[in-house]
């Protein structure tokens, strides 16, 4: 897995490499403009000669970046033009010190300081690199750089940007516009505001440039990490040749109501495709006609509900043998909000916990939690709740928005308060450890954004975890499941049509791919 980092953690790594390794600040510059260069040039698959590249330079560091850029770029025989958006003795540092440089070499630099000089830039540069501003910049694009950002987006070139694409600014935010990367050659550790949203639209594909800065002295440091696909198969679960049933796990999904048989049925048939050698589902006895038809494979636990269709702690004494013969449970999706499933829940919880088994508990189960989160506190097995942003701030009272805005943020707070694993669903879905890691999810797409897929979701975690996996690679390995299958399935069956059951399709390919 690769390490996350936000501009304030950067500038802490830039500062221990000075001040701890004696790297000095204009070798890091050195080494991300050439990395700029060497990411171009993997990127096109072919050296730079001759290409009409034009580099529009801020007066900050990332400006510097681009002056060393245009220098490396000038040895690849590249056709190049220089803006600094800048008057020259605002250059400050190692950005000063490139500039004079660059002047060294005879490349003429062009200063840019009304906005009406930038319609009268002519030509058709076949390459723009954005050095304007990097992952400091914070609140709204106006003048002369708003001016530049439209000429960039408006001009047909491909789009290279240095570090962050200029306009995005902390967690992903975009005020109004920014630059629309083709290519973005980010520095020595990916940002988060490249991987969440909206600044990831703005992105194009990801570069990781090498700063020089020894890996090894930040081993055990940060807190946030993106998935890999080299990092599934290290985590699924082993399919020995002599195994049955019983040796890849049992797990119990307590699921459905009245209209609701579908989030039954997907949870269940999840769990049972991802691999878990036995699954029981219990669901109200109403619906079980419904259940009998949608599922061959899955064994049918009929319970007999209330008059108004809820869930009730009467069922408990039937439930609890199953509860203690399985590897895992998973309740929520479908079960309704009405106040005796509600009573039955955290009853349920105070029986799961008695027996220590793991238990993930999505949708409706989440609704039924709101304003009981402390009994989370007494809860010592492994326990992981999936919510999408509603869900999670009904239980934190915030907006969906808000959570949204603050994706990260949120669910590690929420992860190290109750001492769970929280899966928040959304683009991107992240995983927070109870220790306070973060794990960001680079698949899926908005194929996903359609009733039942969290309940394959549910199912996926509940199947793993059912096989021996651990908590919270079991998160991590049903969340990057998931969204690859989407990302599959999308490009036969695209975004529009596609629904929760066809994430089941992908999943062989998806499997397959990953074991190779």
């Amino acid at each position: 897995m690769r390490r996350v980092v936000n501009h304030r953690e950067m500038q802490e790594i830039d500062k221990r490499s000075e001040k701890e390794f004696l790297i000095p600040t204009n070798l890091l510059m050195e080494n991300a403009g050439r990395g700029v260069v060497e990411a171009l040039k993997d990127y096109l698959s072919k050296d730079l000669r001759n290409y009409q590249i034009w580099i529009f330079c801020g007066r900050g560091n990332n400006g510097g970046d681009g002056l060393v850029a245009a220098r490396h770029l000038l040895n690849e025989r590249s056709k190049i033009k220089v803006f600094l958006f800048s008057n020259p003795e605002e250059l400050k540092g190692d950005a000063q010190l490139n500039y004079q440089i660059l002047k060294k070499t005879g490349q003429k630099i062009i200063k840019i300081t009304k906005e009406e000089e930038i319609s009268t830039l002519t030509g058709k540069p076949d390459i723009i690199i954005d050095a304007l501003f990097g992952t400091g910049f914070k609140g709204k694009l106006e003048g002369i750089y708003r001016r530049a950002i439209e000429f960039i987006n408006n001009s047909n070139s491909l789009v290279v940007s240095i570090d962050i694409p200029s306009g995005v600014s902390e967690n992903g935010r975009v005020e109004d516009i920014a630059v629309k990367a083709n290519l973005t050659v980010t520095m020595g550790f990916i940002k988060d505001s490249l991987i969440l949203f909206p600044g990831k639209k703005y992105s194009g594909r990801i570069y990781l440039a090498n700063l020089g800065i020894p890996n090894f002295i930040f081993e055990g440091a940060g807190d946030k990490f993106l998935i890999e696909e080299d990092d599934l198969a290290a985590i699924l679960p082993k399919r020995l040749p002599e195994g049955h049933k019983g040796t890849f796990g049992k797990a119990l999904i307590i699921a459905g109501s009245r209209g609701f048989s579908g989030a039954a049925a997907l949870t269940a048939l999840s769990a049972l495709r991802i691999g878990s050698g036995l699954v029981r589902l219990a669901s109200p006895e109403e619906i079980m006609p419904a259940l009998e038809a949608k599922l061959t494979e899955v064994v049918k636990i009929p319970l007999p509900q209330e008059e108004t269709g809820s869930y009730s702690v009467k069922m408990l004494s039937l439930l609890e043998n199953y509860i203690q013969d399985s590897d895992v449970v998973a309740i929520g999706p479908g079960i309704g909000t009405k106040d005796k499933t509600k009573e039955f829940l955290l009853k349920l919880l105070s029986v799961v916990r008695e027996l220590e088994k793991p238990v993930v508990i999505d949708a409706d189960g989440l609704n039924n939690l709101v304003g009981e989160l402390e009994i989370l506190k007494k809860i010592k097995f492994p326990l992981i709740l999936t919510p999408h942003p509603g869900e999670l701030g009904r239980l934190i009272n915030l907006s969906p928005k808000e959570v949204n805005e603050n994706r990260i943020e949120c669910a590690k707070e929420f992860a190290l308060r109750y001492k769970v694993i929280l899966v928040l669903k959304g683009a991107p879905s992240v995983i927070a450890a109870p220790e306070g890691k973060v794990f960001c999810n680079p698949t899926g797409n908005s194929g996903l954004a359609s009733g039942g897929t969290g309940d394959v979701l549910t199912g996926f975690i509940a199947g793993l975890l059912a096989q021996g996996v651990g908590p919270l690679n079991a998160a991590i390995a049903g969340v990057y499941i998931h969204g690859k299958c989407a990302d599959i399935g999308v490009k036969e069956r695209t975004e529009y049509a596609f629904i929760a059951s066809d994430i089941l399709d992908y999943l062989p390919q998806v499997i397959f791919s990953l074991l190779q």
